[in-house]
């Protein structure tokens, strides 16, 4: 095999994975994919905005509402930090534990 098949072939089998890597990078910039699925953001400074803080816990601020990529969400909940990764869709769960669902 010459320098110029091998190089062709690795070109051949890494060209679809970087095309499908790129793909779900757009995805994850589409507010309506991140929607259908559980969202956990780790600092409040994700949020485009909020309203009034309706109380606080574990020193961190419930606000009533959120925005997050254009979408809003309404504080619903307090759940368990283990509970993180059962996030539902439609649900956004912010750092220490407030669980926001879509308004």
């Amino acid at each position: 095999m010459t320098p110029l098949e091998a190089a062709a072939l690795v070109a051949l089998l890494v060209l679809p994975f970087h095309g499908l890597v790129l793909w779900h990078l757009d995805r994850l910039q589409d507010p309506k994919y991140l929607r259908a699925h559980g969202i956990v953001v780790v600092r409040e400074s994700a949020f485009q905005g909020h309203t009034k803080q309706i109380g606080s816990y574990s020193g961190h601020a419930i606000w009533e509402f959120v925005t997050f990529m254009g979408m809003t969400y309404r504080f619903d909940r307090v759940a368990r930090p283990q509970d993180k990764e059962k996030t539902g869709p439609g649900e956004i769960y912010v750092d220490p534990g407030l669980v926001y669902v879509a308004a």
